[in-house]
């Protein structure tokens, strides 16, 4: 088993995760840029987009790390994968029905965002901060805000990611399924 270093892996895992997790933004940022009309706060459209960044990093360097996300013929690296198609899918499909107005509500990114949101409060409110919708999507003016968008981004990216391997699992059971298939007509066909 040949594996590459790790500069030429994440290179080439670079550029797969940067196409990958900006397309799979565009549904939230269609919802918060749009819906939520945070185009007009430069501050929000930086932290989004810090927020997207890290996550390219993030999944760039844990797929490059020497084990079977890196090897491309693993089962786990082709599950993921797999599972990186049908979330772009889903993205695609939420994408339209976002901007037909008619489906918002049907993009797991507005539950995911909505989560988010929850959680960031329920966990303000529990760390005794008594100002109550402390993480709101409203425009970022400061740094307070910045962090307070970029920590709502990076919340729902990893309720996304959740999903992402989760859809990946069920892949794994797919790819599991299929290459057995191959396996026992090959054998049989001897």
């Amino acid at each position: 088993m040949n594996h590459s270093s790790f500069p030429v892996v994440f290179r080439r895992q670079l550029r797969f995760w940067t196409f990958h997790c900006f397309f799979n933004a565009l549904p939230s940022l269609v919802i918060a840029l749009g819906f939520l009309r945070l185009w007009k706060s430069p501050g929000a459209v930086a932290a989004m987009t810090a927020a997207i960044v890290t996550f390219i990093l993030l999944y760039a360097a844990v797929t490059s790390l020497r084990g079977p996300l890196s090897e491309e013929e693993h089962v786990l690296s082709r599950a993921l994968k797999l599972g990186t198609k049908i979330r772009g899918w889903i993205s695609g499909i939420s994408v339209l029905l976002i901007l037909s107005g008619k489906g918002i509500l049907l993009a797991p990114d507005i539950w995911c965002g909505m989560l988010a949101i929850n959680l960031l409060n329920r966990a303000a409110s529990f760390a005794g901060v008594n100002n109550s919708g402390v993480f709101q999507p409203e425009p970022a003016q400061d740094i307070e805000g910045f962090l307070r968008i970029y920590t709502t981004t990076m919340t729902q990216g990893f309720i996304l990611s959740f999903l992402l391997l989760m859809i990946s699992f069920f892949s794994i059971l797919f790819l599991q399924a299929r290459d057995r298939k191959k396996f026992l007509a090959l054998t049989d066909s001897r």
